[in-house]
């Protein structure tokens, strides 16, 4: 899955993959469980979902507006790593796999493409960017966005159920968003805070109960 999603961002910038992916993870998550795992969806809950998907699609309007032909292909690859996402959240629910067996095996298997990539391209480029960028990202991709976001992904998904556990990556953007408005300093343009604030409470209404 992230092989084709990073392949989707050759294509198109990142803005079209921060919403288009995610928005998809959650409405792809929400129609397997009802239609294979027969969870219930409130109405609360799915009032809450399109209010998301619609917040989503104010933020990332800037560079969506922008779509050309040459960005189709990008996007429909960002449907697709979005359904996949959704389809590993349902497939754990299914086979009832624990959290720690899916972040073992999945992280396990992906260094299998290690011996490949030494042989196609070499480590010269990993070695020229520095110990310290290479530190950065083997604690930012190998551990936090690696078997660690899967094993709390597949907790909330055995712990909430895939319908509410779907929400969940709909809520990066504007995460991603607030945290650079408060660490970097970065503020959002008026149309991204009005998405925040819609995301923020799409949130709210997905987790309600009723």
């Amino acid at each position: 899955m992230s092989l084709i999603s990073y392949t989707g961002f050759l294509f198109v910038p990142l803005g079209h993959g921060s919403v288009i992916q995610p928005s998809c993870a959650t409405l792809g998550g929400l129609l397997l469980a009802v239609v294979v795992l027969k969870e219930h969806i409130s109405a609360s809950r799915l009032a809450g979902a399109v209010v998301i998907v619609g917040g989503l699609g104010v933020i990332g309007a800037e560079s969506i507006g922008h779509i050309g032909a040459d960005g189709v292909l990008g996007d429909l690859i960002f449907v697709l790593t979005g359904l996949m996402f959704a389809g590993f959240g349902a497939a754990l629910r299914h086979w009832r796999v624990s959290a720690v067996s899916a972040a073992l095996v999945i992280n396990v298997l992906s260094l299998l493409l290690l011996p490949v990539y030494i042989a196609t391209v070499g480590l010269a480029h990993v070695a020229a960017i520095g110990v310290s960028e290479n530190a950065i990202q083997a604690l930012a991709q190998g551990v936090l966005a690696g078997p660690a976001a899967l094993y709390l992904y597949a907790v909330s998904v055995q712990r909430l159920g895939v319908a509410r556990a779907a929400v969940f990556p709909a809520c990066v953007p504007a995460l991603t968003l607030l945290t650079g408005w408060l660490l970097l300093g970065e503020p959002p343009t008026m149309l991204q805070a009005a998405g925040l604030v819609t995301v923020l409470c799409g949130f709210y209404l997905a987790q309600r109960q009723r």
